[in-house]
């Protein structure tokens, strides 16, 4: 009887042993299966974190586009409005200068004619020499 008995012993401590490890087993595919949809989980997360830091990007490279076209925009303007001050600047500049000999002239007429005919006789003797 106590070989009986061993036998029975040793089945049920398969039987127990054979419990335990589909117990394992069961356990081991659960977290395998809770791990594989956490991974999901974070992978998706993760896409929709690159395609924010994209949008970012995307929004920070067209302000900056925009921003560099207003400064151009601005440098332009400036530009042009410092060129329209330079020429009315030379333009009065010059009108002054024309005033100033009108009213030297008026003054001073027999100079001008003095002055006149020898700026004459010296370019009528040069052009004779050629």
């Amino acid at each position: 009887m106590s070989g009986q008995h061993e036998i029975g012993s040793i089945a049920g401590l398969a039987a127990r042993l054979a419990e335990e490890l589909q117990r394992a087993k069961d356990n081991i595919a659960r977290s395998a299966g809770s791990a594989g949809e956490d991974l999901a989980v974070q992978l998706h997360q993760l896409q929709d974190d690159v395609t924010a830091i994209q949008n970012t990007i995307g929004a920070f490279g067209k302000a900056a586009g925009a921003e560099t076209g207003e400064a151009a925009s601005r440098m332009g303007a400036a530009g042009a409005e410092a060129a329209h001050e330079f020429a009315a600047d030379a333009r009065e500049r010059a009108h002054s200068m024309v005033g100033g000999f009108e009213e030297f002239a008026r003054r001073n007429p027999h100079c001008v004619l003095g002055c006149t005919l020898g700026l004459g006789l010296i370019l009528g003797l040069m052009m004779r020499k050629r």
